[in-house]
């Protein structure tokens, strides 16, 4: 592995610094990272996810009726972004795959239930930090 600013990746893949990265469709699309990237796995490992961030003592300062009516709007909105952000990394992916440069290898049930597998030293390790709990969630959810 190696730490390496996103707008240094084109390059890096070009002159073999790197040899792969990882990322969403959305930014291998748009960074035009297939030109220089031959295979990609989608392996399905990760979740982009965005949250909201806010100084506790503000929003405990919120009246309940306001808080309450903005974790609403908040969880309605993340439903539609959702949907949009998908929505725009499967558009990517078909404007790489269209584009014939690169190859896509899809992992199979049993490729992946292996990798799962080989993580899990890596969770226990971490277990204590995270907490076991989250952990678990986390692999059921993965299923």
């Amino acid at each position: 592995p190696r730490k390496m600013s996103f707008a240094e990746v084109y390059q890096g893949l070009q002159t073999g610094t790197v040899n792969g990265t990882e990322n969403t469709w959305s930014n291998y699309e748009s960074q035009k990272v297939n030109e220089v990237q031959k295979y990609f796995t989608e392996s399905n490992h990760g979740l982009i996810d965005y949250m909201v961030i806010t100084n506790a003592k503000f929003w405990n300062g919120l009246a309940p009726d306001v808080r309450s009516t903005l974790e609403q709007i908040m969880a309605e909105v993340t439903v539609e972004v959702n949907k949009q952000a998908e929505a725009l990394n499967q558009s990517a992916k078909q404007k790489i795959v269209d584009a014939k440069t690169s190859e896509i290898i899809e992992l199979t049930p049993e490729q992946r239930a292996l990798w799962r597998e080989a993580m899990r030293p890596v969770w226990q390790r971490f277990e204590g930090e995270i907490g076991a709990d989250l952990i678990k969630a986390a692999d059921a959810s993965n299923q």
